[in-house]
């Protein structure tokens, strides 16, 4: 059977998934490739700003071959370590748990269970062959990872009860699809949305960085709350980064050295104007896929991060140039210096 929702006077679809789609408009493609009606999500739109071949080789494009089939994505010659992703995933699965399967309502036994759900999953991530973990690149043993990850599940439920990010609505790992217009889907993955009386609709992600900031892009959370517009025609009310490693009540030092005590939770200011913003960069990006434009734009930023560098040109001769310029500023420095700054050399004895 199928179903179709009314909402104001735009009429949807509703799909065996349950997400609303507005009627006459193309669904996303199921190939593995990536092209030009594929649903484009926050992760796409980051790396293809960044650089546009670090996505196409991230992802693959349709029709484009490297050599393993066409739209397959490029191998990647090594790996950098996924300590810190790993440690984050068994935290956010306890988190998960949590919220979907109500563990909440049993306070008294919910830390003991959500510690023993973070051991396993960190145990089943780390015995991923694709999810390499380099010790000695993490400076952690395998015991320190898991007390992270332990003092994350037990950080969250302070930064939680304190925030009071529990109501009458508290999912986790909520999958959003929203349309810009017939053509273009954009997606993501919500770590967790809360809803209250009080405080309304609140858009969470959980991370587990050891700078608050520093790698993290408030666009980010401002790209979930442009798909809860699109999805449901309703702005969210908050946005917040949540810090597994500095949670709420933690004594720590800010930058000058005073002594401060952690909140837990980065609040990201966001309003239309911002959404809009981001739905025109989307519809920009997916543009420039479809035609093609995949060039190479290396940054040490983006290149430091990238498992690719090696075996990109572009980067290479960056590297090389920049070396150059270097070694240039070098040699003049002395020049300098033995010249006394005139550019001639006093033989005179």
């Amino acid at each position: 059977m199928k179903v179709r929702l009314l909402r104001g006077d735009q009429l949807f679809d509703v799909g065996e998934s349950g997400e609303p789609t507005p009627v006459g408009t193309v669904l996303p493609a199921k190939e593995h490739s990536m092209n030009k009606d594929s649903t484009l999500y926050w992760s796409h739109l980051a790396a293809y700003e960044a650089c546009p071949q670090k996505f196409l080789w991230m992802k693959g494009w349709d029709g484009i071959d490297f050599g393993h089939g066409p739209g397959n994505r490029m191998p990647r010659p090594e790996q950098d370590s996924k300590h810190h992703a790993v440690m984050g995933i068994a935290v956010q699965y306890a988190v998960e748990k949590m919220y979907n399967d109500e563990l909440y309502r049993d306070p008294k036994n919910l830390l003991r269970v959500m510690l023993a759900l973070g051991e396993k999953e960190f145990f089943r991530q780390e015995s991923k062959p694709w999810n390499k973990i380099d010790y000695g690149k993490a400076r952690m043993s395998r015991e320190d990872m898991l007390d992270v990850v332990r003092s994350g599940i037990e950080g969250y439920l302070h930064t939680m009860k304190a925030h009071r990010f529990l109501g009458p609505y508290a999912k986790a790992e909520v999958n959003i699809v929203g349309w810009i217009d017939k053509w273009n889907a954009i997606g993501g993955r919500a770590d967790t949305i809360v809803r209250r009386d009080d405080t309304g609709i609140t858009i969470i992600d959980g991370k587990n960085t050891k700078w608050k900031m520093r790698y993290t892009d408030p666009d980010q959370l401002r790209w979930y709350a442009l798909l809860f517009k699109l999805a449901y025609r309703q702005m969210p009310d908050r946005l917040a980064y949540v810090w597994f490693r500095f949670p709420h009540g933690m004594k720590n030092h800010d930058e000058d050295g005073s002594e401060i005590t952690e909140t837990g939770v980065e609040w990201i200011d966001f309003d239309e104007d911002d959404l809009k913003g981001l739905a025109q960069r989307a519809l920009d990006a997916k543009k420039a896929m479809w035609k093609g434009k995949f060039d190479p734009t290396p940054t040490p930023k983006t290149c430091r991060f990238c498992d690719f560098e090696p075996i990109c040109e572009a980067r290479q001769e960056q590297r090389k140039a920049n070396a150059a310029k270097r070694g240039g500023g070098r040699r003049r420095r002395e020049v300098k210096e033995i010249t006394e700054g005139s550019g001639f050399v006093d033989l005179v004895l």
